[in-house]
C-alpha cells in the first residue's frame, strides 16, 4: 500500500465569513483519508501563518493547505518558494482571486474534493522591496481600496462595490515615475498593477495576458480619466478585456520601479502598506509548487 501525503492544513479563523470548526468538519468529511493524513492548525495573530508552514516545511509535510484569503495564502507561500513542499489553497476569505484564478472556486467542499486529485505545477512568485506576493500587487486605487476594505467591519462583494463606487467619485490619480527597463514613463494614473497572476478577487481580471511560468511581472498603467470614462473601463475587469481599452497600457517585464514624491498606499495580495520614495517590484521564476485542480495545469 502506498505511504500517505501528509498534508498541513493551516487556517485563518477569522477569515471571510466562514467558521474554523466548519472547516476542521469538511475537511474530515471530504478529504481523502486513505491517500493523505492531515494535520490542522488554526493561525493566532498577523505572521502566524508563514510560521506554522516553515514549521511544515522542516517537518517534511508534503504539501501545506492555506485555509483563507488572499493574505493567507501569502502568508503560507512565502515559506514555501525555493522548497520542494506544495502550496494548496483551501478558499474561504472574501474575494480569494488567487484561488478563483487558478481554479478552485470559491466553495469549500468542492475545493477539498479538488484537493483530493489535485496535481502539483512550478510557478513564478514576485518580490517588492524584498516583501513576498504571489498574485497580485500595486498602487494607486486599488491599494487605496485594500486599505479601506482593510478597516472596515464588513465583508463581501456588495461591500467591495460600494466602496469602489463611493471611493472613485472623489478620487485623484497620482503622479509616478515608472522604470521599466531602459525606459522612464511619466504620467499621472489612477492605478499601476503589478501582476503575477490575472485576477483580483470576485472574478475582476487586472491582466488578462498575466502568465504564471513565463518568468515576466505584467505591468498594467490606467491612465488619469473622467470618473464615467474610468469606470466604463473598470467594468472590462469582468469580461477579461481590460487590454483592450484605451486608458490602459500593459506590458511585461522581469523588473518595474515605481516612484511617488509623497507617502502612498500599495498593496500585496490584498493586504495594504504605506510606503515613501522607490518600490522595486521582481519576479523570482518558477519558485514554488502550487497544487493545481486536474485539468488546470495546462493554463498561463
Amino acid at each position: 500500500m502506498a505511504k500517505k501525503q501528509k498534508i498541513q492544513f493551516i487556517v485563518n479563523p477569522v477569515s471571510g465569513n466562514n467558521k474554523s470548526e466548519d472547516i476542521h468538519s469538511l475537511i474530515k468529511a471530504n478529504f481523502d483519508l486513505q491517500k493523505f493524513e492531515f494535520d490542522y492548525k488554526e493561525t493566532k495573530a498577523k505572521g502566524h501563518a508563514t510560521e506554522l508552514s516553515a514549521q511544515a516545511v522542516k517537518d517534511d509535510f508534503d504539501a501545506v493547505i492555506a485555509c483563507g484569503g488572499d493574505g493567507t495564502v501569502n502568508e503560507v507561500a512565502k515559506s514555501l518558494v525555493n522548497t520542494n513542499t506544495n502550496l494548496g489553497i483551501l478558499p474561504s476569505g472574501s474575494g480569494n482571486g488567487f484561488a478563483m484564478y487558478i481554479g478552485m472556486g470559491r466553495n469549500s467542499k468542492h475545493a477539498i474534493l479538488k484537493l483530493n486529485k489535485a496535481i502539483p505545477k512550478r510557478i513564478d512568485s514576485c518580490y517588492v522591496n524584498d516583501e513576498f506576493f504571489l498574485n497580485l500587487a500595486g498602487v494607486g486605487f486599488d491599494a487605496l481600496i485594500a486599505y479601506k476594505a482593510e478597516n472596515s467591519k464588513k465583508r463581501g462583494l456588495q461591500m467591495y462595490v460600494g466602496m469602489v463606487s463611493k471611493e472613485m467619485i472623489n478620487f485623484k490619480a497620482e503622479q509616478f515615475k515608472i522604470y521599466i527597463d531602459n525606459k522612464i514613463i511619466e504620467g499621472e494614473f489612477t492605478t499601476v498593477a503589478v501582476a503575477n497572476a490575472a485576477m483580483y478577487g470576485y472574478n475582476f481580471s487586472i491582466a488578462p495576458q498575466a502568465e504564471l511560468t513565463d518568468g515576466l511581472l505584467d505591468i498594467v498603467l490606467v491612465k488619469k480619466a473622467p470618473l464615467l470614462r474610468t469606470m466604463g473601463a473598470s467594468w472590462r475587469m469582468l469580461n477579461n478585456s481590460l487590454d483592450k481599452s484605451p486608458l490602459v497600457e500593459m506590458t511585461k517585464s522581469k523588473e518595474v520601479t515605481i516612484q511617488v514624491d509623497k507617502p502612498y498606499y500599495y498593496h500585496l495580495d490584498g493586504e495594504s502598506f504605506s510606503f515613501e520614495g522607490k518600490l522595486h517590484f521582481r519576479v523570482n521564476p518558477m519558485s514554488i509548487n502550487v497544487l493545481f485542480p486536474e485539468g488546470r495545469q495546462h493554463m498561463n
